[in-house]
């Protein structure tokens, strides 16, 4: 067992019955191991291990040694001893000259010659005299001038002697020509600039849907207006104010007469009114409830109107015909309409031409819903204000 795994001294002898009765309790299991007499375990090949750490620390260090030691010397042989890294300007220099440039002369002022006498006696004096105008001969340094001058400027001006410089003017771009001069040129496309709007609380912004009840019948066959009453209240941008409160009243007229094959004709709403008093423009166009641009309605095309006295015209013509062939067959005889037929055919024509242009007409009875889509921002902070609430 391990508890008898201990060293033993050399001539020692062990007595087997006091070291059982010494370890009874541990053999048992009711004390606690006796550990100090055993020797601690260690894990095989941990000296293996430490042995090699250290080897690979003394090689690191080494290397580090090295490296430095023969680059401290590599940039010694490299620089001269004494000598110190300088920036010299080795050009030549600007000689000037030396002969200093004789003063100006002053020039000779000239003799005034007499002015005439005025009548009154008083002599007028020279303008020059008076203001005390002097003007001096100034002579420019030509070594200035020439350091002060550009060398393209000279060339530009002609400074040679017996050579003229022209200025050579930009060739001209010839505009594009062929096939594909339109397609080869590109598309400009202009910037913007991203902007915060105003008081959210106060701001309609657009594209918001409003919901509205017709109250009025809409007949396209005249132009005409046309209003409609807000179910229920609009709020701002936020959700937290409500700006167009229920019963709001809006105001639109309809785009004409309707065309030939169109289902839907075209409503602009104006202006809006609330039960407070507050009118905005609007200039919004009408759709659907869902949204789909322009109304909807019952479609009256006309056709008995526009076909039907092209058609009795037709049928008394052939009426007229049937009635002469079959009255030439019972008396033997052929009795010819020419000229009746001729002018039937023109009656015809005219009524075509005066009943086939009929616009149809639609027709959409009060109580539908209409919808507003707002095509603007709308702002009342001009007329409302808020306050805060306890």
């Amino acid at each position: 067992m391990k508890f008898f795994k201990r060293r033993r001294l050399p001539g020692k002898t062990v007595d087997a019955v006091s070291e059982i009765e010494e370890h009874r309790a541990q053999m048992e299991g009711r004390g606690r191991p006796d550990l100090q007499g055993s020797a601690r375990p260690r894990a095989p090949g941990a000296r293996a291990f430490f042995v090699l750490v250290s080897l690979m620390a003394l090689m690191v260090i080494g290397t580090v040694l090295w490296r430095a030691l023969v680059v401290g010397a590599s940039k010694e042989e490299e620089t001269p001893s004494g000598l110190k890294p300088k920036i010299e300007n080795n050009l030549p220099e600007l000689r000037l000259r030396s002969e200093s440039i004789p003063p100006p002369s002053p020039a000779a002022s000239p003799t005034p010659a007499p002015t005439p006498l005025p009548p009154d006696g008083i002599p007028q004096l020279d303008k020059s005299f008076r203001l005390g105008e002097i003007v001096e001969q100034v002579v420019a340094d030509p070594v200035t001038q020439r350091r002060l001058t550009s060398g393209l400027r000279e060339a530009e001006d002609g400074g040679g002697e017996g050579q003229t410089n022209e200025k050579s003017s930009p060739p001209k771009r010839e505009p594009d020509s062929g096939p594909m001069s339109d397609k080869l040129r590109p598309m400009k496309l202009t910037s913007t600039r991203a902007d915060m709007l105003g008081n959210l609380d106060m701001l309609i912004t657009q594209g918001v849907m409003i919901d509205c009840i017709q109250d009025t019948k809409l007949i396209s066959a005249q132009a005409g207006m046309i209003t409609c009453y807000a179910p229920q209240g609009i709020r701002s941008a936020s959700g937290r104010v409500q700006l167009i409160d229920p019963g709001t009243k809006f105001v639109g007229y309809q785009q004409g007469v309707l065309a030939q094959g169109q289902p839907r004709i075209g409503v602009v709403w104006s202006r809006l009114e609330t039960p407070k008093g507050v009118v905005i423009h609007l200039d919004s166009p009408g759709t659907g409830p869902l949204g789909e641009a322009g109304l909807d309605g019952h479609i009256d095309t006309h056709f008995a109107e526009r076909f039907g006295g092209a058609i009795l015209v037709s049928l008394i013509s052939d009426f007229g015909s049937w009635a002469s062939s079959r009255g030439g067959n019972n008396s033997g005889g052929s009795v010819s309409f020419n000229s009746t037929s001729d002018a039937a055919q023109d009656a015809v024509s005219t009524v075509l031409d005066n009943s086939i242009n009929i616009p149809p007409t639609l027709f959409r009875n009060q109580g539908g819903r209409v919808g507003i889509y707002v095509a603007r921002d709308l702002d009342f902070g001009s007329v409302y204000t808020l306050r805060p609430v306890r």
